[in-house]
């Protein structure tokens, strides 16, 4: 029963040594297709509104109706939509200003 399975198990890793360099060579040129397709076929678009704000320690940045959509590149049409939340603050460290040799100017409108 050893002489089977040694003869088994050369051939398995025949076969591997063999196949596996173009099944992944396979692999891959199927995988960047695909990619390819399905970025010339379809096209994302964000739409909605963003809104900032200065805070006291950052800005604040809010979405009103912001949502992902994709369309066919060719007709335009919506294929899907996907509702996304927007609501984050970007922390700003406190900065300071320091002016040496300025001159200011200031115009009095009446």
């Amino acid at each position: 029963m050893s002489d089977v399975n040694a003869f088994i198990d050369a051939i398995g890793k025949d076969v591997n040594a063999a196949l596996t360099p173009r099944i992944e060579g396979l692999v891959r040129d199927f995988a960047t297709a695909l990619i390819q397709d399905v970025f010339q076929r379809y096209q994302p678009e964000l739409a909605g509104e963003l809104r900032t704000r200065i805070v006291s320690d950052g800005i604040e940045v809010v979405g009103k109706g912001v949502r992902l959509e994709v369309k066919h590149r060719d007709t335009g049409a919506l294929v899907s939509s996907l509702d996304v939340p927007v609501s984050m603050k970007i922390r700003v460290d406190p900065v300071s200003v320091t002016l040496t040799e300025t001159t200011i100017a200031l115009d009095l409108v009446r």
